[in-house]
């Protein structure tokens, strides 16, 4: 049996549930989503995990394969902002039980290992281990003094402001996330005192971006002409589709080769990496997405990830 950990919002699973179904495989989708965990059911007896939804039970012995793509409690923007003590209590308790499941069923195949997914979202800990692979990395500086990112653009010119984390905020009624924007040094003329630390990078020139997925042993490589695009130039996640063409790349032997040695140092075997090309066709790496979404990318270039998704899982 495979375990697909989502919310019932998920088009992502949709496609993978779907194919599963057409080729008559057992599987079993549990979505993470305040309502469908509502009519949920967890059960734990004599180390025996049951899980039930409206249409299905699993137990955890059955289990051989899991796919997550949610591992916890998902919360709808407006859920986000609940203030009740009694849905925070019934959150916290939800997700510290989920815990508890994914401990036991650890030994079977994890699409990724969630220690290890987790780990490798650490943007740190990423270009560490890009860098002992031999990635080109973009020269950064992290620092809540003002003097330091002062000196950094100074030294660098032209440089990015990136947020550690993307989350989406409200401000003033409105839902609004957090992109790559330049900066310069009369932008600082407002970091105070009592600043969090920000993440400063240089601005490199682009040729195009390219979205690299990898599904086990297969590449899946796409080229994001971003710079055709006003909007998305700076930040492709901005998304400006109709003027942004995707298209599949094959990629240069040296960097799929690094990919593959970047994807075995993680200890995974799903990731969406984001690469910047430069006009001397110098290849920078910026992050790799160990949960990353990949849907779009399919529709828009033909590259089968969902097929590769539905193999491995059925391997």
């Amino acid at each position: 049996m495979i375990l697909i950990l989502s919310d019932k919002y998920d088009a992502h699973a949709d496609v993978v549930c779907d194919k599963l179904s057409l080729s008559k495989s057992d599987f079993f989708r549990f979505n993470l989503d305040v309502t469908s965990l509502r009519k949920s059911k967890l059960t734990c007896e004599d180390g025996e995990w049951t899980l039930r939804n409206e249409t299905a039970a699993l137990k955890s012995s059955d289990l051989q394969a899991v796919w997550c793509r949610r591992a916890f409690v998902e919360l709808l923007l407006e859920e986000s902002f609940d203030e009740d003590v009694g849905f925070k209590i019934w959150k916290r308790e939800w997700n510290s039980h989920l815990m508890g499941l994914y401990a036991h069923i650890n030994s079977a195949r994890w699409l990724n290992p969630l220690r290890k997914a987790y780990k490798g979202e650490n943007k740190y800990f990423q270009m560490q281990c890009a860098r002992e692979i031999g990635f080109n990395l973009p020269k950064y500086a992290v620092s809540n003094e003002a003097a330091a990112i002062e000196k950094f653009i100074s030294n660098h010119g032209r440089s990015v402001i990136k947020f550690m984390n993307q989350d989406v905020y409200s401000n003033r009624g409105k839902f609004c996330g957090a992109y790559v924007n330049t900066i310069s040094i009369d932008d600082l003329s407002e970091f105070g005192d009592e600043e969090n630390p920000v993440f400063v990078q240089q601005y490199i020139e682009k040729s195009y971006e390219v979205r690299y997925t990898v599904v086990g042993e297969q590449h899946f490589v796409c080229k994001i002409d971003s710079q055709r695009s006003d909007t998305a130039k700076d930040d492709w996640r901005r998304y400006d589709l109709p003027n942004t063409p995707h298209s599949a790349l094959e990629p240069p032997p040296d960097i799929r080769l690094k990919v593959e040695r970047f994807m075995r140092l993680l200890g995974l075997s799903y990731g969406a990496l984001d690469f910047i090309v430069t006009p001397q066709d110098t290849w920078f790496f910026l992050e790799i997405n160990c949960m990353g979404q990949w849907l779009w990318i399919e529709e828009l270039s033909g590259l089968a990830i969902s097929d590769a998704i539905v193999q491995w899982l059925i391997n």
